[in-house]
């Protein structure tokens, strides 16, 4: 899916979105160049959410880059070598009761898992409700061309390409 994507003939459609993101990227740095950082975030999240998703990036405090940052965040911070040790010597800390001392890490773990959920999941509505309302018409993105492909396969392959395809697209934004 990736590779029919952003192969080298085919990801030269998204040259002209990247040179206007370029553009957005050098006047926010002409207009603050204190937030340097800032706009180099919000630049590189713009390429990705658009050539995934087809997605516009605002150009502050996106909801969609916000949950996606969120979830990052929360499951880096799970994956500690300490926490690895702490559930390897003592598996049964996952099976406590939520109210029971110790059971923290049950609770992070299951934040973590809704928020990846969410950053997997609303992205992908969000290009099938564009879709359905046609207004992604002649524009395209990894998951829509992904999506018209499965138009075309057997009803019962449909769930498993859709999974397949939303696994991708988080790999391709989020390196997932």
């Amino acid at each position: 899916m990736l590779h029919q994507t952003f192969r080298p003939e085919s990801a030269l459609k998204f040259r002209p979105m990247q040179v206007r993101r370029a553009h957005e990227m050098i006047v926010n740095l002409l207009d603050e160049p204190q937030q340097y950082n800032s706009h180099l975030a919000t630049f590189s999240s713009s390429i990705g959410m658009s050539a995934v998703y087809d997605y516009e990036v605002s150009a502050r405090d996106d909801p969609l880059v916000r949950i996606v940052a969120d979830a990052l965040d929360i499951g880096i911070a799970m994956m500690t070598p300490e926490r690895a040790v702490v559930l390897k010597l003592f598996p049964f800390l996952l099976k406590l009761p939520d109210w029971c001392p110790g059971s923290s890490i049950k609770r992070d773990a299951q934040v973590s898992t809704d928020r990846t959920n969410e950053m997997i999941e609303m992205p992908f509505r969000y290009v099938k409700q564009h879709m359905a309302d046609n207004l992604g018409v002649g524009r395209s993105s990894m998951v829509a061309e992904n999506l018209q492909r499965m138009e075309k396969e057997d009803g019962a392959l449909k769930p498993m390409f859709e999974t397949a395809l939303k696994r991708a697209a988080t790999t391709a934004f989020a390196g997932e």
